[in-house]
């Protein structure tokens, strides 16, 4: 209520502050009204948007693919508070180490039943403090998040690009998953991949080699293995990024699959024969995933789609193969992630 009396104060004068204080200090005197109001109109899509405060647009997009019930657990999956998770660095500690100093500084911690490599804890302060986070031993990154380096699933001799690296989770990861793989990681964002610089040295990843996006793009190397953890509208993780919802406009979508499908035509100038592109998302919305798929294999014969659940947890991969998550079914972030193969 402070803050945002404040911000009315210097926006709009004390006038409109005092209105703006009135207001929300009635709503807190009858917090648990408000929290149980049920919109009651005859538009049912309007009023899950009202009730789990979601824009009218968004709701009305995500009706179009997901079932009445689905998508009220997943707007209400969208207000919650997310537990922190941490994937921890099998070459600096075990999970049942952590597991075990996080309890004896008063922080419940469990092995993910997802991901054995990570655990998810009882804590909503910021993750940066923590020891294990401090000293390397510990990766913040969603369990879900994990699962496009999983099907990536490097060899030893392999080359993995990972075309969008920042800010490096899924880069570190390829690089645990497998030590004698070689990964180079870029970004077109300069600022950004700078961070990948640091994590890569903070962490000591020697098998990590960080290159500017231009330089990946009019070299001659080919790769095993492109990763595409393609920029997006972000759909899957609004509970990470509460004003995010609001800051979307509907033309993003098909602004955001425009980038995600030329990202998959720069993946296939760069993969070598035989090798594979793992295209994923942290969205949930058709028109970036499946739809972006669909456009880049009619585009590029010498692809196909494989199957990606042998690389999966049970449970986790769809009718099809695909990774397709919303979020709620496995306690984490929604993500979509396919594996493309280019004939040999």
């Amino acid at each position: 209520v402070d803050s945002a009396v404040e911000a009315a104060r210097r926006r709009e004068g004390p006038q409109v502050a005092g209105w703006v204080n009135a207001v929300l200090r009635r709503v807190d005197r009858r917090r648990e009204y408000w929290l149980q109001a049920v919109p009651t109109g005859p538009d049912s899509l309007y009023n899950l948007a009202v009730r789990y405060s979601h824009p009218p647009w968004l709701v009305r997009r995500l009706a179009r693919n997901i079932s009445p019930d689905i998508l009220e657990k997943f707007l209400a999956w969208n207000n919650r508070r997310p537990r922190v998770n941490l994937r921890i660095n099998p070459f600096r500690a075990e999970v049942i180490e952590i597991v075990a100093s996080l309890a004896n500084v008063g922080i419940p911690a469990r092995r993910s039943p997802i991901d054995p490599q990570y655990v998810i804890l009882e804590h909503h302060g910021d993750p940066a403090h923590l020891d294990p986070v401090r000293n390397g031993r510990a990766v913040v990154q969603d369990q879900a998040q994990g699962l496009p380096s999983r099907i990536a699933a490097p060899w030893p001799g392999e080359r993995v690009l990972d075309l969008c690296a920042a800010p490096g989770g899924k880069t570190g990861h390829l690089a645990e998953l497998c030590v004698r793989s070689r990964i180079v990681a870029t970004d077109k964002s300069v600022e950004r991949l700078c961070l990948v610089d640091e994590m890569v040295s903070r962490l000591a990843y020697g098998n990590v080699t960080v290159k500017p996006f231009e330089d990946v793009l009019t070299g001659k190397e080919r790769f095993d293995c492109v990763l595409v953890d393609a920029p997006c509208t972000g759909v899957g993780v609004l509970a990470r990024r509460p004003d995010l919802r609001w800051r979307l406009r509907p033309d993003d979508i098909p602004r955001m699959a425009a980038v995600q499908l030329q990202l998959l035509r720069y993946a296939a100038e760069r993969v070598a024969v035989g090798g594979r592109i793992i295209y994923s998302t942290c969205s949930v919305m058709p028109e970036e995933n499946g739809e972006v798929v669909a456009k880049f294999l009619s585009e590029h014969r010498g692809f196909r789609e494989v199957p990606a659940g042998d690389f999966l947890p049970p449970g986790t991969a769809d009718a099809n193969g695909r990774l397709n998550l919303l979020g709620p079914e496995i306690g984490g972030d929604g993500v979509f992630a396919v594996r493309l193969a280019r004939r040999g």
